[in-house]
């Protein structure tokens, strides 16, 4: 076994620690308009038009009563309205408001920046590597 390999499982709970510290640091941001958790929750309604409360829910990795919450306080504060579905009036679906998909698309660039920003600090070589690896965690880790 190298030793890579052997000190990978022991960097495994000093990443989560990072990537904690990390989250936390991100909405606490000044510039930040929204946690990372309601951004992660209504960032799908900037590409599509509406969704519903299950699918924003599964999206995120949150229980459908806890988007529900989020949603609540994100439509008290007017970034998001709940409107009959056309197809069931049974159903409800979310939309992103003009302020909403204003605040969500700065969110947006924030987080990409400072994606961009990490990826700066790496070497040349070491950016191809990351970018792959990271997409091979993501898709490990929601196996987990």
């Amino acid at each position: 076994m190298s030793t890579a390999t052997a000190r990978a499982p022991a960097e495994w709970p000093r990443f989560l620690g990072a990537l904690r510290r990390a989250r936390a640091r991100l909405s606490e941001d000044p510039a930040a308009r929204l946690s990372l958790a309601q951004y992660l929750l209504v960032e799908p309604l900037l590409d599509a038009p509406t969704r519903s409360v299950g699918e924003l829910a599964a999206s995120a990795g949150v229980a459908s009563p806890t988007a529900t919450r989020m949603l609540d306080g994100l439509e008290r504060e007017g970034h998001v309205q709940r409107e009959t579905a056309a197809h069931d009036r049974r159903c409800v679906e979310l939309r992103l408001t003009s302020n909403g998909r204003t605040i969500v698309a700065a969110e947006r660039a924030r987080f990409q920046a400072k994606g961009a920003q990490l990826f700066a600090a790496l070497e040349p070589g070491e950016r191809a590597h990351a970018a792959r690896l990271l997409g091979r965690l993501a898709e490990l880790m929601e196996e987990l």
